[in-house]
Parts: C-alpha cells; structure tokens; sequence
C-alpha cells in the first residue's frame, strides 16, 4: 500500500500524499475536505469527519465500514464558490473486494441518488487479474519466464454470476483485467448480457486497463458496445528501462506490441474513456498528451509502440465525451453544445497544435461548473 503524510485532524488543509513504496515515486500534495458520513447501515447517525480523497483517512482515528451519504465540498484555495457546494460531479461506484456485490446496495444508493445533478450511483468496479509484471495478469498463452499464464486464482464463474445479477437489475459493471486471456474471459461474460437489437450491450459494460489485449479482442469489444476505461498517463510514471525490459521478459516483442493499444480501440469501435488509478496518477491533460499520443516515458527518448498513439483530439475526446457516454450522461456532458450543462476547463495551451513533447507544459487556468467558474488561475 501507500504511506501519506500527516495532517491536522478536524481540519480543511494539505494532505501529503507521499509514496513510499519500493520503486513508486508517487509525490502529491492534495486538499482534504469535510464530508458528513453514516459510519454503518444500522448507525443512523450523521457524524462530521475530515476526510482525504486521495487516500480515504478521517481524523480521530476511526474507519468507515460503508460511507452510506456523502454531502463533500472540494477545498480549493483558488475556488470562488462558498463553502459547502460540490465544484465537480461525482459518480458512484461500488467496488466489492471482502465479500460479493451487493445489488441490492447498489439500486437502493442509484435511487438515492437519481434526482441529484452531482452525485450519481451507475454500479460496480471489479478487479479480475493483476499485473502483468508480477505474473498475475491472466495470459492465453504461458509467460516467457514462468510455465504459467496467470498464478492467481481467478473465479470466473463468481465474476460471471456478480455481474449479470448486476445486469439483470440494471446496474453496470466494470471488469478490472490486464492480460489478454483476462480480457478475453470478461468478454465472455459480456456476451451473456442483456444485448439491444444491434448486438450491443444494453447498459455499459465496462472493462478497466485492458493493458496487454489481444486486437481480436478489441474488435469483439467495438462490436458489443463495450466501453475501454483506460490510463492514459499510465506511461508517464513508468520507467523506459525497466517496462521495456519486463515486456521482453515476461510476454515477448509480439505479445508486447499489444501494450497500452488504444489505436486499436478506437479503430474498432470501441468508446474510450479515460480515469487514473488514483492515487497512482493524477490527472493531468498535458501528461497524457505526452504519454498517450506521444508515447513517451517520464525521461523522454525514443517513443514506444507508436502504432498504438492516438491523436491529442481523440484522447480529449475519450475524457470528456467517452467518460460522459460510459456514465450514461452524454444527454448533458461531454461536449459543448446548446442545451447541454455548461462543465468547462480552459487551458493556456493548445493541446490540438502542440507537439506531444512540450504538451506537459500545459495547465489548466480555468474551470467551469454549471456555468459557475469554481476555479481560477489566469
């Protein structure tokens, strides 16, 4: 896990976010914010903690068994909102590690939530497989230095039942997976949900990372209307050295060329929508442009796998109208267009003209929020 730094409890303030996990170099300072929290479902009393966003510690040493209400304001010290008002949407989604999903928690926490224009519930996140480097991505065929494809124990049938339950009851689910033959067995199960007259998935159905799929794979995800949730900074807090030479050990050149393939995705149809595995990336629009459409690593050099780079207004796209469309919002997000919600961040760069290289200069100067600017640093 990460270590963080230590804050004043009952406070708005700087949280340090410091790694210091072997070989991670994951620093941040974040805002901590005051959010009223129940503590347990038969607990109805309403307590007020400080709470950080990035690592979920409160003050006073307590820990939340389920956060069953959450009434947060951001802290920002460029904000020009009052106190107590939300300065982004928030979508919900549970994600069941201890025990199954619970489906009934979740139409219960979407109904809560369903007349709310900042605050959502769509479904589940679920991790499948693990990392690639670690041989615990699921792979078709064996690693190149282990006589295995994936040495955890994955129950797909569990997976399988949690999320046409889910399906059946009109909650989305996304599948976490990595390796090939991962991706391949949550197709699988997609294929088994409720399908429109097109073949399509009916709700979205998601899957996260996706970082070493097969391209047949892809295609089949373009033609069920599964929606790729992709790291596009990913790159950006690796190390040219070591991916390179853990890709030539473990899966092999043919196999590695696969890695981080949202070309592919796109070219198949699939709907990108890009997130960061906070805390392990933050996201940063300039960054992605460096890693995502440029290809490179945090030190520069050559860029890697360029067949699979995608154009900075296909990546711009995939955050702002890809994540609307996964969260079934794209009626009112995403783009700017007459009627929809004006939800806005201005940049002092070009992102569309800028050379991928120089686009980690770029900030964001500006941000808009139901035509209320929440943000500001011109």
């Amino acid at each position: 896990g990460h270590w963080y730094g230590e804050w004043t409890p009952g406070t708005d303030g700087t949280h340090t976010a410091d790694c210091r996990r072997s070989g991670c170099s994951y620093q941040n300072a974040v805002a901590c914010a005051a959010i009223a929290c129940k503590l347990t479902a038969d607990d109805q009393t309403v307590q007020e903690f400080t709470l950080c966003p990035v690592c979920g510690e409160i003050d006073g040493g307590a820990s939340l068994a389920r956060v069953e209400k959450a009434a947060a304001h951001a802290v920002n010290k460029n904000s020009v909102l009052p106190a107590g008002e939300l300065t982004l949407r928030v979508n919900l989604m549970s994600q069941p590690v201890g025990e199954p999903a619970n489906i009934a928690y979740g139409v219960a926490t979407r109904d809560r939530y369903a007349d709310d224009a900042f605050l959502s519930f769509s479904g589940f996140n679920q991790m499948t497989d693990g990392s690639i480097s670690q041989h615990e991505g699921e792979m078709k065929e064996p690693y190149l230095d282990a006589e295995t494809c994936c040495t955890l124990p994955i129950d797909w049938a569990e997976h399988e039942r949690q999320v046409l339950e889910a399906d059946a009851a009109g909650l989305r689910f996304s599948l976490h997976t990595q390796g090939d033959g991962a991706v391949a067995h949550a197709i699988d199960i997609f294929e088994k949900c409720q399908r429109d007259e097109d073949g399509k998935v009916v709700l979205r159905q998601a899957m996260t990372d996706l970082e070493g799929a097969d391209p047949v794979d892809l295609e089949r995800m373009g033609k069920l209307g599964i929606v790729a949730e992709v790291y596009p900074l990913i790159q950006a807090v690796a190390d040219r050295e070591g991916k390179l030479q853990m890709v030539a050990e473990k899966i092999g050149e043919e196999r590695g060329s696969h890695y981080w393939n949202r070309r592919h995705m796109l070219d198949s149809g699939v709907v990108v929508s890009c997130g960061t595995d906070l805390p392990m990336t933050v996201d940063d629009l300039g960054v992605g442009v460096y890693s995502a459409c440029g290809g490179y690593f945090p030190e520069g050099g050559e860029p890697w796998n360029t067949q699979n780079m995608i154009s900075a207004g296909e990546l711009i796209r995939a955050w702002c109208a890809g994540g609307a469309y996964d969260l079934e919002q794209l009626d009112v997000l995403g783009t700017l267009e007459a009627g929809k919600l004006a939800d806005i961040a201005v940049f002092d760069m070009n992102f569309l003209e800028v050379d991928p290289k120089d686009a980690r200069e770029g900030n964001c100067v500006m941000t808009i929020v139901d035509g209320n600017v929440v943000f500001e640093d011109l």
